[in-house]
């Protein structure tokens, strides 16, 4: 055995030696094996989720959430506890905690409590340590009224921009209308109390909330859930904030290369593995390439609706360093990008990138091109449901208050979604194309 094992040893060593006098390439130099992977800034990583995930819910143990306890018509809130542990069980397992101004985690079966208006005993709201307590790597949900103490939630905004969105993880807002008869407190600039009954009318319910944080496709399948197991036809609104704006990723594994394509051609040389990638080389350096592709927006469910003539576009070149790593490349402003609607299908739009090889792509290397497409500021809008559940945070009389809306919610909603759109950067298109020029 010891003899076999010499022999091979010195059959291993002369192999190399022959290749490496032989000036002969190692197997995993050839560009043909050599795994193609994205800029590390690029939009997003491609994240693997599992089948099953932890889920906790953090829920909002307030004074001012006893009200959805106490009326037995239209009450989904009762019901709620048993609902959200029968899916979080049926996703992986579920952990209770209740919060004001701590979080304290929940044994057995404790959470059943919250259906029963003496839980509710806290008398600060600290949504901001729910966020802190939260595992990005679970499916967090926050049970709550939106009430902050001390109105700071652009503090809680800030939290999911650095643990959620800046990560590629997403957060969504169910918001669901329910009979109420209690108290709310801190209304307007004299923190006010008012006194509100719903009493049985659909017209007087009052929200309370889910917050979900986590991978979007697992709040994607929690509302699937959710929307399935509805008894009690109660008027329901979601918001979902990712960085994904359809239902199906607007990059090559499904934008189509449409008639007009110039100077360029279908390249498979390098065998790239990953389909948001798609390789084409050149014709001839010093004539203007043209790529047009066609997209179909079919926004994902909940994302906020887009102002299509307020979209921006972007491109960034890449050339590949002797040491693996991709290197941002002086474009001088010359790639050029045009958004269109296309005479297809009303659904269905045009991107064309154009660009001159000489200017935009290094010779004799391998080169990357990014394209986005993505709304502005004033082309990524709140859906109309925040604003018809708004109320001002005023002084009002108590006959004039009304309970059927949630004070601050527009703020609220806009502070999430911008903080979404400056860390995830939502966008339609992706486009990502090699160049290999060696």
């Amino acid at each position: 055995m010891e003899k076999h094992t010499k022999q091979c040893g010195r059959f291993l060593l002369a192999f190399f030696l022959c290749l490496f006098l032989g000036g002969c390439a190692l197997p995993w130099e050839n560009s043909q094996e050599m795994p193609i992977t994205m800029p590390t800034d690029m939009a997003r990583a491609e994240m693997e989720t599992p089948a099953a995930i932890p889920v906790d819910v953090y829920w909002d143990a307030t004074v001012s959430m006893q009200g959805y306890t106490t009326l037995a018509a239209g009450n989904v809130y009762r019901t709620l506890p048993d609902l959200l542990g029968d899916i979080g069980d049926s996703m992986g397992n579920v952990q209770f905690f209740r919060f004001g101004a701590e979080v304290m985690p929940l044994g057995g079966r404790e959470y059943r409590k919250f259906s029963d208006a003496s839980t509710y005993t806290e008398l600060i709201t600290a949504v901001h340590n729910a966020v802190d307590t939260a595992d990005p790597n679970h499916l967090s949900v926050i049970v709550t009224d939106l009430f902050e103490s001390d109105s700071d939630w652009s503090n809680v905004t800030k939290k999911l921009k650095d643990k959620y969105f800046a990560h590629h993880l997403s957060v969504a807002v169910i918001g669901i209308k329910n009979s109420f008869h209690g108290d709310i407190f801190d209304v307007g600039l004299n923190a006010q109390k008012y006194f509100y009954n719903s009493n049985d009318d659909p017209a007087r319910f009052r929200p309370f909330y889910l917050i979900l944080m986590g991978p979007e496709k697992k709040i994607l399948e929690f509302i699937d859930l959710w929307k399935e197991r509805q008894t009690i036809p109660n008027e329901t609104q979601y918001l979902l904030l990712t960085e994904n704006l359809t239902e199906g990723a607007n990059d090559f594994t499904q934008l189509v290369v449409s008639e007009g394509i110039q100077n360029l051609y279908s390249n498979e040389s390098l065998g790239i593995r990953d389909k948001r990638i798609k390789e084409f080389g050149i014709n001839d350096q010093s004539a203007p390439a043209v790529l047009p592709v066609r997209f179909d927006y079919q926004p994902l469910f909940g994302t906020c609706p887009l102002d299509m003539d307020h979209l921006k576009t972007a491109v960034q070149a890449f050339s590949l360093s002797e040491n693996g790593e991709w290197e941002p490349l002086d474009t001088n402003d010359d790639p050029k990008v045009e958004v269109s609607r296309s005479s297809d299908a009303p659904d269905s739009w045009n991107v064309t990138l154009t660009f001159q090889p000489e200017q935009t792509i290094k010779p004799d290397a391998m080169n990357f091109i990014h394209v986005s497409v993505f709304p502005d500021a004033k082309g990524y809008r709140l859906p109309d449901w925040v604003r018809a559940w708004n109320m001002p945070n005023v002084d009002v009389a108590p006959d004039q208050f009304d309970g059927s809306k949630t004070v601050n919610l527009l703020h609220v909603m806009e502070s999430l979604k911008s903080t979404a759109l400056a860390a995830s950067h939502p966008a339609l298109v992706n486009m990502n194309i090699i160049i290999d020029e060696r």
